[in-house]
């Protein structure tokens, strides 16, 4: 039969009093852990999943005036934007064998401001579905550069796509922005969906050879028409049918 001594005994008590004090923090921390987590859930909004193409480890925010942006973890820069205020055209490129950003794939006709910088490497941050803008109106599609300046559609006189300001969509190709770059919608989707957070984007005044690029005006046509982007690849859109409908004719 094993003895104890009394000195064995105190030491035995105080250990299991110790394990048991260390039991009841785990216990109490999981407890406030899971009543955190449900107070969390029941006082965010909901989410419509179809508004974002959202990676594991990407976040979805809202800030003061409830624009939904995205937060990317993902840095890896898979393009190299250029904004040319002189031409009035943005350029991505890809990295050629040496790494380096010398391959263009996409050009894009824009509309920038007096408040765009002239010069400058920023970095893409927040993306938003739509973005409240200066003026009252709506932008489609922005993404941020740096401060206040985003890459987004055309403005809208309120958040829905038949609202399109079309005498701002024909300026396209000539500064007429506050400051931001405006893009139709296709190219300003195409930012949206393809460049990440991290990828930069450099702003020049470059006098170049390369042809300008020219958008019909849309502001003689029906208002049904003009009051859409015809870029806008929504099922909705009205462009769509009308296209169709005059292949072939210059219209």
């Amino acid at each position: 039969m094993i003895k104890f001594n009394l000195n064995d005994k105190k030491q035995f008590s105080v250990v299991v009093l110790i394990k048991y004090i260390v039991c009841l923090m785990i216990i109490e921390f999981l407890i406030l852990s899971f009543n955190f987590v449900v107070f969390i859930n029941q006082n965010n909004k909901t989410v419509n999943a179809q508004m974002f193409s959202v990676g594991l480890n990407d976040s979805i925010k809202e800030d003061t005036i409830g624009n939904y942006r995205l937060e990317f973890t993902d840095d890896a820069q898979d393009y190299y934007i250029k904004v040319n205020c002189q031409t009035q055209v943005v350029i991505v490129y890809v990295a050629d064998e040496n790494g380096n950003y010398t391959i263009p794939v996409k050009k894009m006709i824009c509309s920038t401001g007096d408040a765009t910088p002239a010069t400058g490497v920023f970095k893409i941050s927040d993306k938003y579905e739509w973005r409240y803008l200066v003026g009252g109106v709506y932008g489609q599609y922005a993404t941020r550069i740096t401060g206040q300046i985003l890459f987004h559609s055309v403005p809208y006189t309120k958040k829905d796509k038949s609202s399109l300001e079309y005498w701002e969509y024909d300026k396209l190709g000539q500064p007429a922005s506050k400051g931001c770059v405006r893009l139709t919608v296709q190219d300003s989707k195409w930012i949206f969906d393809n460049c990440k957070k991290g990828t930069q984007v450099e702003f020049c005044y470059e006098d170049t050879n390369e042809n300008k690029i020219i958008l019909k005006k849309i502001s003689d046509y029906d208002d049904e028409l003009k009051g859409w982007d015809p870029t806008d690849p929504d099922e909705n859109n009205p462009w769509r049918e009308y296209i169709e409908q005059n292949k072939g004719e210059n219209k």
